[in-house]
């Protein structure tokens, strides 16, 4: 069933939080580039900050009570939110266009990854402190997710000869070739 969004905008991501039992959705463009819902059918606009930048994805840690989003664009390309509604914004230093991000309880940690640059991984224990690292190739990484079975973080390429990379810790990437040279623009893991 169709649903109206407050705003017309661009919606990229959205994710579900049991604990405060809402969806939050995060956009790229808009005047309002959040949107928030406790049903999935009734959504309400807010505020992603002063600065407009270009959010591409989000996620719940149940474990840190906090909903962070990741932009392509801007100067503060990491937000974070405890309620879904108020979010602050937090500075990324060098690397630029941050395409996805993912959380593992198991390492405690957030794991983004972009399309641009030499350092194109980044993490953070809390949501708002990123430290940069290297991908395993120079490649657009448009998604990442998170195994806890196999403790494995699998990223996937729109381009290049190794088109997934797979990392135990977030911050050491292996290259991996994909079975074919296709755009990849979405990983999940099901235990």
């Amino acid at each position: 069933t169709a649903r109206r969004a407050p705003e017309a905008n661009e919606w990229y991501s959205v994710a579900w939080s049991p604990e405060l039992h809402l969806f939050v959705a995060v956009a790229a463009d808009g005047l309002n580039q959040v949107m928030t819902s406790p049903d999935g059918i009734t959504w309400a606009s807010c505020s992603a900050g002063v600065e407009k930048s270009q959010w591409y994805s989000v996620i719940w840690s149940p474990e840190l009570h906090m909903f962070v989003a990741v932009s392509i664009s801007g100067v503060n390309q990491a937000m974070s939110s405890s309620d879904g509604i108020t979010w602050t914004t937090h500075q990324v230093s060098g690397t630029k266009g941050w395409f996805s991000v993912t959380w593992s309880p198991e390492s405690r940690l957030f794991v983004a990854v972009g399309t641009v640059g030499l350092n194109r991984t980044m993490t953070s224990s809390d949501g708002i402190n990123w430290t940069l690292s290297s991908s395993a190739a120079g490649n657009v990484w448009p998604s990442v997710a998170w195994s806890p079975e196999l403790r494995l973080f699998v990223a996937v390429a729109e381009d290049g000869v190794h088109r997934v990379m797979s990392s135990p810790d977030g911050l050491t990437w292996t290259a991996r070739r994909a079975p074919e040279a296709n755009e990849w623009y979405s990983v999940a893991w099901s235990p």
